[in-house]
């Protein structure tokens, strides 16, 4: 059993947003005398939010002003705006909202304004995206702990919070094995941060689909149309009850018939590429619809090590089918 951490209890984003603003008020010059080393550690976090390589002198930061998560004044003449997150997402045009408040209030500096979108959890590359077009830094784990990994101080607060973010990069990293991916949520947003890096430039997102069978951590990308519907390539991963490689369809006149038939039609491509897709066990017409299920995609040697690289390759055989379907269906 490991020993406690305050950090995996109070997991909210309150504790969190604590935690920074604790961190980044002991940046303060006066604080090197209680404890030089934090003191140093908390003044490389700030020059990271404010993108700034002078001396940072004094700094003041609070929670909650104008329901900014946190605020930070640095030298008198920088203020940072932060949104922290650990598994939300921003909503509600909250980021946009949160800088016009900064922007109007400090008319005079707006060359010293930062606006940071600090994460510590996963999220899809496709939302971090929409995130950074709001103008808007993101800071996430990774960066965070380049920093606290660093810092040699013996303070406990630290020292919790830092080993709380490594066991979640470490349990994010583990998804080499099918048997993580399926039973660690961590785990499986590692598998699907991985296949969006290797997908890119393409398109995709992930998130999770709430649903009457209990749901599922679902990824999502390659669009193709034709014609009168379209067709995506999704993953489902339901934890306990399975993950499946899928073909789904949307944008049509829904009609079972229709599904049967596109089904022969994938399968005469697919049958010369040795890819087998079956029909599920039920058809099911909806907005979208599960048009086939991709069999035999999730292999693990006898150590249970999942070849990432050899499923990003059928990946990409399963694109080349829903090319070539839909360049024959457009002809």
């Amino acid at each position: 059993m490991s020993k406690p951490n305050l950090f995996q209890i109070a997991t909210k984003e309150l504790s969190q947003d604590g935690f920074f603003t604790w961190l980044i008020q002991w940046a303060d010059s006066t604080n090197e005398e209680y404890d030089k080393e934090l003191n140093v550690t908390a003044k490389s976090f700030v020059k990271l939010l404010s993108n700034n390589t002078a001396d940072v002198l004094t700094v003041s930061a609070g929670r909650q002003w104008n329901n900014i998560d946190i605020w930070a004044e640095v030298n008198g003449d920088i203020f940072i705006a932060i949104e922290d997150k650990t598994n939300t997402g921003e909503h509600s045009e909250q980021l946009e909202r949160y800088k016009q408040i900064a922007q109007e209030h400090y008319k005079n500096k707006r060359d010293n304004l930062f606006f940071i979108y600090l994460k510590t959890g996963n999220e899809s590359i496709a939302t971090i995206n929409e995130v950074t077009k709001k103008g808007y830094t993101v800071i996430d784990r990774k960066a965070v702990l380049e920093i606290l990994n660093s810092c040699k101080s013996k303070n406990e607060i630290l020292i919790e919070f830092r080993e709380n973010l490594n066991l979640i990069e470490s349990q994010t990293n583990s998804f080499n094995k099918l048997e993580h991916i399926t039973s660690n949520w961590k785990a499986a947003e590692g598998f699907y941060l991985k296949l969006q890096e290797m997908i890119l430039p393409e398109w995709s997102d992930w998130r999770y689909v709430a649903n009457q069978m209990g749901g599922f951590l679902g990824f999502w990308y390659h669009w193709t149309s034709h014609g009168d519907y379209s067709l995506y390539i999704q993953i489902e991963n339901a934890f306990d009850y399975g993950i499946k490689l899928i073909v789904k369809i949307g944008d049509w006149e829904q009609s079972v018939d229709t599904l049967y038939s596109v089904l022969a039609a994938l399968q005469n491509i697919s049958n010369q590429y040795g890819l087998n897709l079956i029909k599920p066990d039920r058809y099911r017409t909806g907005e979208t619809s599960t048009l086939a299920i991709v069999e035999n995609t999730f292999q693990t040697n006898s150590d249970g090590i999942f070849d990432i690289e050899n499923f990003h390759k059928t990946l990409k055989i399963l694109e080349k089918i829903l090319d070539t379907h839909s360049t024959d269906k457009n002809k």
